[in-house]
């Protein structure tokens, strides 16, 4: 009984996340969002007149480093934070739940990039959108396990 309960919290973790990331990558193309930093990378794809995929490759590239960069760290935290946790299962959650969000954000960042590739120097079209966003999204699920890994253990 306890596996199915691990089996329905974890996948609840993982598809609000890609929920969170999937909602917020448009909310962040509409409002004309972008980071408050930019990496030679990125600039280096809008300088050279890279092909729409060309730059979205430079984007997914980096993006995808700062997810695996980035799931070390917050598996720390969790881990951390899960120590002090006085609210059972759902404290245990709440605490994975916020790390994996964090994922996500740099997951949606990347996306935004990616839409505004394909809405000023691309072809307009979201094919090419699609199939490197989607690349960017199995980066962050399977960063994202990590750290559902992490919550697994801990709440046993």
């Amino acid at each position: 009984r306890m596996n199915i309960m691990k089996k329905i919290t974890i996948l609840g973790i993982v598809l609000s996340g890609l929920f969170l990331t999937a909602c917020s990558a448009t909310g962040n193309v509409e409002k004309g969002e972008s980071s408050s930093y930019k990496t030679e990378k990125t600039n280096e794809a809008k300088s050279e007149k890279l092909t729409e995929e060309q730059q979205d490759q430079v984007i997914l590239d980096e993006y995808s480093k700062k997810i695996t960069d980035a799931t070390p760290g917050l598996i720390d935290e969790y881990n951390a934070e899960a120590t002090s946790n006085t609210s059972g299962l759902e404290g245990l959650a709440t605490i994975s739940n916020s790390k994996v969000s964090k994922l996500a954000e740099i997951s949606t960042e990347g996306m935004s990039k990616m839409a505004e590739v394909m809405m000023s120097n691309g072809s307009g079209k979201q094919d090419t959108y699609n199939e490197f966003s989607k690349k960017l999204t199995d980066v962050y699920t399977t960063e994202a396990a990590k750290i559902t890994e992490a919550y697994t253990s801990s709440a046993q």
